[in-house]
């Protein structure tokens, strides 16, 4: 997608493009793939209710709920490892917070650093994977680990909102 501003032509295209994509996929198809995920069968129905979630856009009804649960799993897929990482780092942090006494306090520190660590290690691991170029070491090579992560996660909500809202300008 680009990242300058889009016309109104492109991003009616992308719209469209997206529900087409939502209409292949089934709610069920969805559930097993949120499942062969690891996630517990709780988070899993409750993401599959957001499958249900419609919204008029300009003309059109868009299963947004479906797009969006689709743009997630397009990041997971480009970047297992980071999801990996993500998900090891809030699993210590439970763990953590199953510890008497001391747990409850140390989770919330133990969830930022555990998440942060465990995203920067395996973004780390995708670019190597994808043979990009050398991370410096130390808290620069952290830094830039983070805001490449942070682009690259957020640039799908940013590319969304512009398309969404210049659909519904029209």
């Amino acid at each position: 997608m680009q990242t300058s501003n889009m016309t109104r032509a492109h991003a009616s295209l992308e719209v469209a493009l997206w529900q087409a994509e939502a209409e292949t996929v089934s709610s069920s198809d969805l559930y097993v793939w949120l499942r062969e995920c690891g996630l517990p069968s709780e988070i899993a129905i409750r993401l599959k209710e957001l499958v249900a979630v419609t919204k008029m856009i300009g003309t059109k009804l868009v299963s947004i709920g479906k797009v969006i649960l689709l743009k997630l799993m397009e990041f997971i897929r480009n970047h297992p490892n980071l999801a990996t990482g993500v998900a090891l780092g809030a699993g210590v942090s439970a763990l953590i917070a199953g510890i008497p006494f001391i747990g409850p306090i140390l989770a919330p520190i133990a969830a930022v650093i555990g998440i942060t660590a465990g995203a920067v290690i395996g973004h780390r691991m995708d670019k190597e994977q994808d043979q990009r170029t050398n991370t410096p070491r130390g808290i620069l090579g952290v830094s830039q680990d983070v805001i490449e992560i942070a682009r690259e996660f957020f640039q799908l909500f940013i590319d969304a909102g512009r398309a969404l809202s210049d659909e519904l300008q029209s």
